[in-house]
Order: C-alpha cells, then sequence, then structure tokens
C-alpha cells in the first residue's frame, strides 16, 4: 500500500479520530526511533523530500537548515503542540520519513543502523518504542544509585541503551542481583512503575519529561541538603523583601541543582526546540509541574527553575534578584553556552 493511500483522511489534528491518531503515532513512533542518534538526523528535511521524489518541505516552514533532528525527539501530538504543524504537515514529515527509511533499508551499505541485524538489539529498541524513550538519554540524570553509575561509567553505559546492553552482557557471564536485576525486570517485562522509579517517565504518558527528571535531581542530594533547601524555600515564603536579602542559600543550591538542573535543560532543550521559551510562561511551567503530583515538591522545583532560568533571561519571579547574586556559575562548560545560546535563540 502507497504512503498516501494511508495517510488520515481528517483535515486537522481535531478531526482526527482516536483511532487513526494512534495508527499516525504508532508509525511515527516506529521511524523516528531509527532515526534518533543515527547520520539521518543532521539531514536538512527538504534534501530527504527531494531524494525520496515527495512535494517539498520548504512550502511548510521557513526555517532555514531545518534537520530531522527538529523533529524526530517529539511525539506524533507534540509536532502539532510544540512545533506548530498542520495535520497534512505532519503527515507530509512522516511520509518522509518512512520513504527514507525504506531507500535505507535498499541500501544497507550506507551502515546508518548497524546492529540491527541483533536480536537483542532489536527487542531493546522494541521497548523503548513501546514507552517512546530517548535511547540516547543520559543515565547520569537517572535515579541509579552512584555505585551502580559509577559502575556503568566505568563499563562505558552513558545512555539508557548503553545501559540495556550493558545488563544483558553482566547476565550473560553471570547472575544479575540487586538494582541491576530490577533493571533488567524492567526492561524484559515494561514495567512502567519501575521506569518511574528510576526514570523521567510519566505514568500513563509515553516518553522521558524535563519535570520528573528535575524531580530526580533532587534525589541526588543528601538527606541533609535537601531537608536544607526545602527550609529555605519554605522561610522564603514567610519572609519580607528585606530578610531574603539578609539570608544565605543553601550551599547545595550552587554546588548541586543548578549544574544538574543545567543538564536536564540542555537534554530536553536541545530536543524541544520551543522548550526553553515556554518554561518562561508561568502557566505552562505550572501545569507541567502538576504532573509530580506533590505541591510541596512542586512549588520548590518551580522557584528553583525560576531561580536557573533567570540566569539566562528575567522570569519575572518574585525576589529573585537577590539570590541570584549569591550564585556563581562557570560559564566556560558546554551546558552553560548552549544553553544561552538557546535562551538568546527562543526571545530573538
Amino acid at each position: 500500500m502507497k504512503l498516501k493511500e494511508r495517510t488520515s483522511q481528517a483535515k486537522t489534528f481535531e478531526e482526527l479520530e482516536p483511532q487513526e491518531l494512534k495508527s499516525l503515532s504508532s508509525r511515527w513512533d516506529k521511524v523516528t526511533l531509527q532515526a534518533q542518534c543515527s547520520p539521518l538526523e543532521d539531514f536538512s528535511i527538504s534534501a530527504l523530500a527531494k531524494n525520496a521524489a515527495s512535494r517539498p518541505w520548504s512550502s511548510y516552514t521557513s526555517t532555514k537548515g531545518d534537520t530531522l533532528a527538529r523533529y524526530i525527539y517529539l511525539s506524533f501530538e507534540e509536532l502539532h503542540s510544540v512545533e506548530k504543524l498542520d495535520l497534512k504537515a505532519a503527515t507530509h514529515l512522516l511520509e518522509i520519513c518512512e520513504a527514507t527509511l525504506v531507500f535505507e533499508e535498499a541500501c544497507s551499505n550506507l551502515g546508518s543502523f548497524d546492529g540491527l541485524d541483533s536480536q537483542a538489539t532489536k527487542q531493546r529498541l522494541r521497548f523503548l518504542g513501546e514507552f517512546g524513550l530517548h535511547q540516547d538519554y543520559p543515565i547520569k540524570l537517572s535515579n541509579l544509585d552512584p555505585e551502580i553509575l559509577e559502575m556503568c561509567q566505568a563499563e562505558g553505559a552513558n545512555t539508557l541503551i548503553d545501559l540495556m546492553g550493558f545488563i544483558d552482557r553482566l547476565a550473560e557471564r553471570s547472575r544479575v542481583g540487586g538494582e541491576f536485576k530490577n533493571l533488567q525486570n524492567i526492561f524484559a517485562h515494561g514495567d512502567e512503575q519501575g521506569l518511574y522509579r528510576y526514570f523521567p517517565y510519566r505514568m500513563g504518558h509515553r516518553g522521558l519529561h524535563l519535570p520528573e527528571a528535575l524531580s530526580i535531581c533532587l534525589e541526588r542530594l543528601s538527606d541533609k541538603d535537601l531537608a536544607a533547601v526545602f527550609e529555605y524555600h519554605g522561610s522564603r515564603q514567610k519572609k519580607s523583601w528585606f530578610s531574603i536579602k539578609q539570608t544565605e542559600l543553601p550551599a547545595a543550591i550552587e554546588s548541586q541543582i543548578i549544574p544538574l538542573f543545567f543538564q536536564c535543560l540542555h537534554y530536553f532543550g536541545q530536543r524541544q526546540t520551543k522548550l526553553l521559551e515556554h518554561l518562561y510562561d508561568s502557566d505552562y511551567l505550572f501545569r507541567e509541574l502538576m504532573f509530580l503530583k506533590d505541591p510541596r515538591r512542586e512549588e520548590l522545583i518551580n522557584w528553583l527553575l525560576n531561580l536557573t532560568l533567570s540566569i539566562f533571561q528575567p522570569t519575572g519571579f518574585e525576589n529573585v534578584d537577590q539570590e541570584l547574586k549569591q550564585i556563581k556559575v562557570d560559564e566556560d562548560t558546554e551546558h552553560y553556552r548552549d544553553l544561552e545560546q538557546l535562551t538568546r535563540e527562543a526571545f530573538a
């Protein structure tokens, strides 16, 4: 069946039947999972459309150098809600991707998808595709024990799919136990509760999400440091402007929380082009943080994220100017430079 014949007959996203949206989303997840972290993601969509003998992509966007990487880390629904593509453009992009992968498979000598012949690799990719997970998600931003992270780092397992492969190799050599056994069961049986425990997964939703990643960052603090941060935030809500000026920030905010928030913003910001712009919208941020279902933690992360974002662009959040003066960041790091650039582009 030709690709065009499989495209929905609805004219807008709003007119899509649930089953139609599910079908399009499934097709989108399948092709984007293969394209993520492959050489294809750096190709311009216009070039891919031309190669696939498809309608020109330039008719949908005026963005120069519009590469596949801009879109393939979003869900099909987010093409509409985040990138503002209408249904015609979104399905056209899907067709371009499908046609490109058909061509890629026919020209296997290009070697873009090394390892897909391995049954184990295929099984891992199926798991990631089922839950809409990014295979390149850095496990240093997960909720794994520090000892496990150290062992993974020593073995060169830095991403989610690296971790899955590492556990498979461990299981081949010996019987795994403890946290490795828990992870093996999660990956083997598709355990949503387990994903939620270790990764920024949102129950009942596909993919990995920034609010959950920021919440995990707090778990990396010692009990003493986390209690100090909560105590400071609780007291600042009751103090006057003058009192805030006289209060010293807990050291963990500068030394641990902000660097971890930088890493999360860097990862998700590069994959969701409108994310940083949306985060400066208090209503959007409030709605996203509600998914944590913990009002006390939501309020803390809201303040910490506003404090972090204010380093690059004023957020309008009340009474952070004096607190910002207490924070020193290393402006020579990759995360800082990239976030500064992404923020400039968002408000250009």
